[in-house]
């Protein structure tokens, strides 16, 4: 073989060692840390599944669809709920909220942590309630409607009410929130009422739509 013939079988030798060209690096999306107040559509639509420990004859699924944006309100299934401009609870069935729940403060972010105090009424029951709220972390949820980026947030609520007669209560509460959606996508609630025994109730998205 002679040396021409030498140095192209060597040049060959080296480029087969060489390794294949890598693709480029696929950009990673930011990690979740801060979310806006959401901004709702007419014909976004929720379905939740509810669990009841203690009542599993309460057990259900529930559908909200936002049937008009009024301001910065939210109403849902025709005013059968009624969401505030951030994301709260005001009116769902019969019971109202007065300002709101109170469970989300936008911009929501890691480590913000805040009070707040509502009036629930429903019929002739009426309570007052001191809530206190904490954004401990993101997490990645889990649900029947998918995988979810979710803020989770601790509550502690202590609360009193008169009806025929007075009572009063604590619940602790862990919430996630997604952005993507909106709305929480998951809840875990136990409440303990003065000599009642404590009752824990689960919501969990099931379905998640917005118009085309």
């Amino acid at each position: 073989m002679d040396l021409l013939s030498v140095a192209a079988s060597a040049a060959i030798a080296a480029s087969a060692a060489l390794p294949a060209s890598l693709p480029a690096p696929v950009a990673q999306p930011a990690p979740l840390s801060q979310a806006d107040a959401p901004v709702y559509e007419t014909g976004e639509t929720w379905t939740f599944q509810y669990k009841n420990d203690l009542e599993p004859t309460k057990n259900s699924t529930f559908k909200q669809r936002v049937t008009s944006v009024e301001g910065n309100r939210a109403i849902l299934n025709s005013g059968a709920t009624i969401l505030g401009g951030d994301a709260n609870l005001i009116k769902i069935g019969a019971a109202t909220y007065e300002p709101s729940d109170g469970k989300l403060r936008f911009p929501l972010r890691v480590g913000d942590s805040w009070s707040s105090s509502y009036v629930y009424r429903s019929g002739s029951w009426t309570a007052v309630g001191e809530r206190h709220t904490t954004v401990v972390g993101v997490e990645r949820i889990e649900t029947a409607a998918g995988a979810f980026d979710a803020f989770r947030i601790e509550q502690r609520v202590s609360w009193s009410a008169s009806d025929i007669r007075q009572r009063d209560g604590r619940t602790r509460e862990t919430d996630w929130y997604a952005p993507s959606v909106g709305r929480i996508i998951k809840s875990d609630f136990s409440d303990q009422q003065s000599n009642f025994a404590p009752t824990s109730t689960h919501v969990e998205l099931v379905e998640f739509s917005k118009p085309q």
